[in-house]
Parts: C-alpha cells; structure tokens; sequence
C-alpha cells in the first residue's frame, strides 16, 4: 500500500465522500483537498477546499494548478433535477453521458502530472441495470452491462483508454443505496422514511410499508457511507485492486419484512401493513404538517424537502426483486469490513434523532 499521498475528493459534499476526508486526514503521511462548485459548511476545517466548474476545463486547471496530487476520487455528477448531483433523467431514465463524461475527462486531465498515481471513480449498481427491472443475482464485476447508454460504461472506458497512455492506475466502486447521517440532504432513504414516520406519528396513523408487496419480501442491500470510504481508500492505496472494479455494499442482505417491525417499535408507532402507494401523491400537502412537528418537537428547522425524497423513496421501494451485489471479489483483494444493515438502520435512525433532524 501506497503509505504516503496527496488525494483530492471531487465531490466533497455527500456524506461519504466527508468521511474519506476525515479517514485521510487521519492517515499520516496523508493530506486531502475536497473540490465542488461550492464548500459545504460542515466541510472539516483542518482539510484544504477549492471549488471549480467541472464543465469548464480551465475552471478545473486553475483550481489544482500547483497541488501536485498523487489521488484523485471522483464522486460528482452533473446536477439534475431528482438527486443532486446526477444528470437530468428519470429514475429509470437515460442520464447524460456527455456532461458527466465532460467533468471526469476535465479533473483528470487538469490532475495529470508525474504525481499521480492513481484515479478512483465512484460508480454505482445501476452499472447492473438494478434501476431497469430484474438482473443476475448476485451481480458480479464480471457481469455485463445493460443497453447503454449509461455514463458509469463511459466514465470506465476513459479510465482504461487514459491510464493506458499515463503511468496511473484506476479503480471503481459500485456501491448501492448509499445511506449516511447528514444535515440538509433529502436524498437519503432513512431520513426520507424517518419523516413519514413522524408524520404517521402525527396523524395518529399506523405505520404502513408504502412500497410494493414484492419489495416488501425480496432480498435487499445497502451500503453504509463509512463503508464505501473505508473501501475507496482501500482502493486509492492496495496493488490488487489497480485497474479492478469493485462492488461495495455492507456484505449481508435484508429484507424489509423483517426490519419495518423493528423500526416501527423504535419510532413507537402503531404496526401497519404492506400498503403500495406513492409519496410523490400523497406527501405533496403534507409540508405544514411537517412545519408543525418541527416547531413543536423542537427540530432543526429544515424544511421537508431537506430532508426528505418522496421520488427518491418511492424509486427504491418498487423493487419488487432480489437486489444482491457479490462481495467476493473485494474480500479476495484484501477488503473484508463488514456491516449488519438492521442493525446500521435502527443506528442511522437513532443518530437522526439525536441530531433533532427528526423527531
């Protein structure tokens, strides 16, 4: 493992991409610069920050001339109108290859130097078509893609063209329901639930699954954002995974039949039952609701969609087949952290209420 480096994070702003920045501020011999177009607030003071315009490439020079980075992580995406940082599409769209393509050629061109030594790429499982309908389970690197496009096919194809004309290496991860704790982010399962649950709480409501039957039953999986920069760092530093890609979830499987019980316990809600319906429709007049519980719980004062994702929610929740990443690719390279997933929900949970971000 490389014991000494000089990374840069590009796309500072989630939840995971932070912890990298703080695993590597940890790390001796390390230093990390975090790159967007704007610094977040909660961004660690003791971490460098610069901010460019990906789609511009001198935007990108400027901005890292004189750093010498020896690793970059990439996590950004072009804005869009769903998630923050992907390119316009819907959930089971076609996203734009051409601006998301456009911001990784520009950073790592701008990066280019006899320093770096390596370019990790955060991917995701729609690289399976996970976001299309049924696939091979448990989807391994080896699988083949879906009908393209899909910009995760691009950003890879670059990866390997480049590095073969340059002396760095490469990496991807293809995490999958990336779920952290963090302030002011709607897009974020539990804290998208955790708000349904305060308004059922509200209303007197018992707690019912609003998701398919099939999804309700069906093998799931996520991946704790711990765990994702624990493995990109992993990646930025081992010999066995240069040039690899890697899948990164928490290395066991759920179903929400089992933990919806658990979770309805922890919010002291009433037991519901599997009630398909959309949160798009039926949340859409419930942001005064929402206002009144933050007042008189005494919550941060952020508005719904800050903290809830009624599209992003209901995308998930129509899963209604096994979703199964194989880990053991990544094991047999060296990575074997593991993490229980009820387990990590009921703690995200509970984290958020500690915050008073929910109730």
């Amino acid at each position: 493992m490389s014991d000494c480096g000089n990374l840069l994070i590009v796309g500072a702003s989630s939840v995971a991409t932070k912890q990298l920045a703080a695993i590597v501020r940890a790390t001796p011999g390390w230093t990390v610069t975090g790159l967007s177009r704007t610094k977040p607030d909660d961004w660690p003071s003791d971490c460098d920050y610069v901010s460019a315009d990906l789609q511009d490439a001198e935007s990108c020079r400027k901005a890292v001339i004189g750093k010498a980075f020896t690793h970059l992580v990439y996590a950004a995406r072009a804005k869009h109108s769903l998630y923050t940082a992907m390119a316009p599409h819907a959930p089971v769209g076609i996203e734009s290859v051409g601006p998301n393509l456009t911001m990784l050629q520009n950073i790592v061109e701008a990066c280019e130097g006899p320093e770096l030594r390596h370019v990790h790429v955060v991917a995701g499982g729609k690289w399976y078509g996970i976001h299309l309908g049924p696939f091979t389970t448990p989807a391994r690197e080896s699988d083949p893609g879906h009908m393209p496009p899909n910009f995760y096919f691009d950003h890879q194809r670059f990866l390997e063209r480049a590095s073969a004309e340059r002396r760095w290496t490469w990496s991807t991860s293809r995490p999958n329901i990336i779920s952290g704790v963090t302030e002011g982010f709607g897009v974020n399962l539990l804290s998208t639930l955790g708000v349904y649950a305060a308004i059922c709480s509200h209303l007197g409501l018992p707690f019912d699954f609003p998701g398919k039957p099939g999804n309700f039953t069906s093998l799931q999986e996520m991946t704790e954002s711990s765990q994702l920069a624990e493995a990109i760092f992993w990646m930025c530093r081992s010999r066995t995974a240069e040039n690899q890609a890697f899948n990164v979830i928490n290395g066991d499987l759920f179903r929400w039949e089992t933990v919806w019980p658990r979770m309805t316990a922890h919010f002291g809600l009433k037991p519901g039952r599997v009630r398909h319906f959309s949160l798009v429709k039926w949340m859409a007049d419930k942001g005064p609701v929402w206002d009144e519980i933050v007042r008189s719980r005494g919550l941060r004062p952020h508005p719904i969609d800050r903290v809830a994702s009624w599209g992003f929610a209901d995308f998930l929740l129509s899963w209604d087949y096994d979703v199964i990443s194989s880990m053991t690719k990544i094991r047999q390279a060296g990575f074997h952290r593991i993490v229980d997933t009820e387990d990590m929900i009921l703690a995200q949970l509970a984290e958020h209420r500690r915050l008073r971000i929910l109730p």
